[in-house]
């Protein structure tokens, strides 16, 4: 679903540029292809080295969870950008070993929580501290959004690993038990219970802004847009503590995005694509680790997802998450 989310948001803003949904099952990957207006499908196997393809291509997006990495090394084997949504913290470390052995392409580590979406949110609002102290995530997953079975399998297998990683104190580390266990406050007031989890935008907010607590967590409930008689929506509440300008400050910041997850997921990804291929005036990324929140602008990805539909609101207060 991600992925033809994101053939579809791409095809929209770079029609005359070909795209080829490739899938483990034919019959949907045509499907996907007709429904988004992509150029053909074709037929991968992730189990298999050179997934089973032949043909010409000039970059290689894999919205499903590439075990082997066949994906990476197929775009190693023919000098084209790799770009990943769907690796676990605990689990980019193969990725860098293999970039690391054969550093010849561009490799983006894209899968931020809805391809950074989020991120972006405290980014955008860190530009008003002069020193940031606290970051906190929560992201509420309506459970009424629907899920491919590939991202169902993915959540699953991360239940069972240590992905709640985050920063305490300046020091990172990973949350078990009791300490793994939040809140959110939704947007229309509700307090949840939450769980931390760990994706890439732990680490990056840390680079970005060198902040000592970071954490994000994860509910599951109604998105506040269903509540109030509207459609599911991925739902992200941002609080940043710092300082400005002398004083002790605290920032709200929430997103709400209609479509669900996997739309808004897709969203960011074909948003980050051009910075990549060389689109829209962009010179081509070169081989190297890359971030998504380094190929674009926290404000220029925020406008864009407003245009999409996104209602983002920004408020100081003293309440916590």
């Amino acid at each position: 679903m991600v992925g033809q989310a994101a053939v579809g948001w791409f095809r929209e803003r770079h029609p005359d540029v070909p795209a080829v949904v490739g899938g483990r099952d034919p019959r949907r990957a045509q499907e996907a292809a007709r429904a988004t207006g992509a150029a053909g499908a074709v037929t991968i196997d992730l189990d298999r080295a050179g997934l089973g393809l032949d043909g010409d291509f000039s970059a290689v997006i894999a919205t499903a969870p590439d075990h082997a990495l066949h994906g990476l090394r197929f775009a190693q084997d023919r000098g084209i950008p790799y770009v990943s949504v769907s690796t676990w913290l605990a689990e980019a470390g193969a990725e860098l070993a293999l970039f690391a052995h054969r550093p010849t392409v561009p490799v983006v580590l894209a899968a931020h929580w809805w391809t950074g979406a989020a991120m972006f949110l405290a980014l955008h609002g860190a530009q008003r501290f002069d020193t940031l102290h606290t970051i906190r995530i929560g992201a509420l997953f309506d459970d009424q959004d629907s899920s491919g079975p590939a991202a169902i399998e993915d959540m699953r297998r991360s239940e069972g690993s240590a992905t709640a990683f985050a920063f305490e104190n300046g020091r990172r580390g990973w949350l078990t038990g009791d300490a793994a266990r939040g809140r959110l406050r939704t947007i229309d007031g509700r307090v949840l219970d939450a769980d931390a989890y760990g994706p890439l935008d732990i680490v990056s907010l840390y680079a970005a802004t060198g902040a000592a607590d970071i954490r994000f967590d994860l509910a599951v409930g109604a998105s506040s847009s269903r509540r109030r008689g509207g459609p599911v929506t991925a739902e992200a509440v941002v609080e940043l503590e710092g300082e400005a300008e002398g004083e002790r400050r605290t920032w709200r910041s929430t997103l709400e995005f209609p479509g669900g997850q996997a739309s808004l997921t897709g969203l960011g990804l074909a948003l980050t694509l051009p910075a990549v291929l060389g689109l829209d005036g962009h010179t081509p990324v070169p081989p190297g680790i890359h971030l998504p929140e380094l190929l674009i602008d926290p404000d220029l990805f925020l406008s864009r997802l407003t245009e999409a539909g996104a209602k983002i609101d920004e408020t100081p207060v003293q309440a916590r998450l």
